[in-house]
This record gives C-alpha cells, sequence and structure tokens, in this order.
C-alpha cells in the first residue's frame, strides 16, 4: 500500500479506485466517490482502532465514521465528489485532520496519515505554591486524570485553577495535553500561544505548536511556529517529515525535498525520510538521486515492509535512467 498522500506519484504508486454504488439512504453526501488511508504511530507501526470521521465542511454530523484495523488501513465509499474534512481521533494521540478534494470519476491516492504524540506535562510542572487548598486540590485532580487520559476531567480540573495561576507554563502546557486529548486542538494552541505570547524564547512551546498546526494540515502557519525553534533543538526527524509531506500534497516539490534532507541528516539510520525525499526527487526529474535514496530503504527498512517492496518496484521502474 503506498506509505503517504503523494498526489504527484504516477501510476506505479497510485491505487484504483472501485465505484461504490449509491447507498439506499436518501443522504445528500452520498455518491459514487471512495477514499482510503492508513494511519501510523510517529515511529511508523500502525495504530488499530483510530477513528475516522469524514464530513463535510461545515456540517459535522454529516458523513461516515469509520475504524482502522489491525495494520492501521481505512477506507469509506459511497461519498460524493467535492471538499471533504477527514478528523484522525486516537487515545493518546493529538487529534489530526486534512481536507481532501474527492471526484467519483477519476483514482485517489491513500491518505497516510502519522499521528503525533499528546503533549505531555509532568504533574510538577503544574506548581501550587503558596496557592489555596483546593487549587492545590484542583490540580492534583488535574493531574491524577491526565495519567489516565480522562482528557475532559483532566481540563475542567485545571480550568478551575487557571484564575489563580492564569501566567503558569507548566499549567497552561498541561492545559494543552488535556484539551489535545480531548480533540479540541483550537483550545490546545490557545494556551500554547499564551505560553509563547508571555516567553518567545521557550521553543519547547513551538515546537508543539507546530506539531499540532501541521498535524491540521496548516503549513504556513505549522512551518512559522517551527521557525521559532533552533536547528539543534529539532531532534526528531518526523516533523520534518511532515512538512515535506504537507509541501508534497501542495505540489510544492523543491521546498519538500529539503525538508526530507533535514529529516535525513538528523536521522541517517531511518529509512522515512529515503522513501520521501526519493518520491520528491522522481517528481522532480532527478533519478540517480532518488535511486540511492531507494537503495537506502532497501537497506534499512524492515525486509517485509511495504516500503522495501515499494522501492524495488521503484528502483525496477528506474532501471536504464541515467537522471
Amino acid at each position: 500500500m503506498t506509505k503517504r498522500l503523494v498526489s504527484f506519484v504516477g501510476p506505479l504508486l497510485a491505487f484504483l479506485v472501485l465505484l461504490a454504488a449509491l447507498p439506499a439512504a436518501a443522504q445528500d453526501w452520498t455518491g459514487k466517490g471512495r477514499i482510503e488511508g492508513r494511519v501510523t504511530d510517529p515511529d511508523g507501526k500502525p495504530i488499530a482502532g483510530a477513528t475516522i470521521k469524514v464530513r463535510i465542511p461545515n456540517r459535522p454530523n454529516d458523513g461516515p465514521t469509520t475504524k482502522t484495523d489491525a495494520k492501521g488501513r481505512w477506507s469509506v465509499g459511497g461519498i460524493r465528489g467535492g471538499d471533504w474534512n477527514v478528523t484522525i481521533e486516537a487515545p493518546g494521540f493529538m487529534t489530526g485532520e486534512r481536507s481532501i478534494s474527492v471526484s467519483e470519476v477519476q483514482r485517489m491516492n491513500p491518505v497516510e496519515y502519522k499521528m503525533g504524540p499528546a503533549p505531555k506535562a509532568a504533574p510538577e510542572q503544574a506548581q501550587t505554591s503558596g496557592l489555596p487548598p483546593e487549587i492545590v486540590e484542583a490540580v492534583k485532580a488535574g493531574n491524577e486524570a491526565l495519567a489516565a487520559k480522562k482528557w475532559a476531567e483532566a481540563a475542567a480540573a485545571f480550568e478551575k485553577v487557571l484564575p489563580a495561576a492564569p501566567d503558569n507554563v507548566g499549567l497552561l502546557l498541561a492545559l494543552a495535553r488535556a484539551y489535545s486529548g480531548a480533540g479540541n486542538n483550537d483550545k490546545a494552541i490557545e494556551m500554547i500561544r499564551r505560553v509563547t505570547d508571555k516567553d518567545p524564547s521557550n521553543w519547547a512551546a513551538w515546537m508543539l505548536m507546530a506539531n499540532m498546526l501541521l498535524d491540521r494540515g496548516k503549513l504556513d502557519e505549522g512551518r512559522a511556529a517551527l521557525e521559532h525553534v533552533p536547528p539543534q533543538a529539532v531532534t526528531d526527524p518526523n516533523i520534518y517529515i511532515n512538512v515535506g509531506i504537507l509541501f508534497l500534497n501542495q505540489k510544492r516539490t523543491d521546498e519538500a525535498e529539503g525538508y526530507f534532507t533535514k529529516a535525513v541528516d538528523i536521522a541517517p539510520g531511518q529509512f522515512d525520510g529515503y522513501y520521501y525525499r526519493g518520491l520528491a526527487r522522481i517528481t522532480l526529474g532527478k533519478n540517480a538521486e532518488a535511486k540511492e535514496d531507494f537503495l537506502k530503504v532497501v537497506a534499512l527498512a524492515p525486509p517485509d515492509s511495504s516500503e522495501v517492496k515499494e522501492a524495488h518496484q521503484l528502483l525496477e521502474a528506474l532501471k536504464g535512467s541515467k537522471k
């Protein structure tokens, strides 16, 4: 199965879309369109049981809902052509969003999505020194709810504390985690912005904000937040990979290649950066360099993985190319 939603990838990586039969229900969102995808964690492992909501923009209740299978895969058929919003939710991960244009007559590539972990806040970050006992108890209850992943309870507890400590960085980040876990990314980002407004040099908060914005498909805002983070502070290649994928989907392939190179520089022993950079380089006509990237994928990825299979297919297709 193709690794990512990369609309530029040619027939070798494209999936044939089967036209779905029109459902009997008289819903105006039904049609002959189909979309599918796969959801993975930051290490590329499939996330089973993630909730996929496919909705018409500005109509939160109109559209189908499904779950990912054991391999993290999902599919939805019988939908009309046009713009759709896809929301991806899983416990312990930040909620993701994608906007997708569906066609009822043309084949589409699958939506591949890598979920970022929900931001963490250590209990001691929400300082309680000098606060009334009821506030201390609320902080304790919030931390316990966070540990149990009871996001709504955690948010409610920390909201009680916020008026007494409106500028506490630990509290704001704890609230961001709770809101993110509950699927309220707008409120989560609002809490992080309060941290960055107070301390523009807090690069950890900027990194967290960048991840959340990118997970929502907000490329320009996410990249702007990432620019506040010193390059040497970025140790996770996935953030650069996610930026690159968003650029690919916008057909800004030169910029995508640059971010995949950053991912390779951070983690030269991981195959993902090479894989996506190879795809970008095929589109750019850099076939010789793409071959080198796919050879790296073959050397570094698990032998039975779909990435290795696809790399072999691409290498075969590139045989004889001297560019």
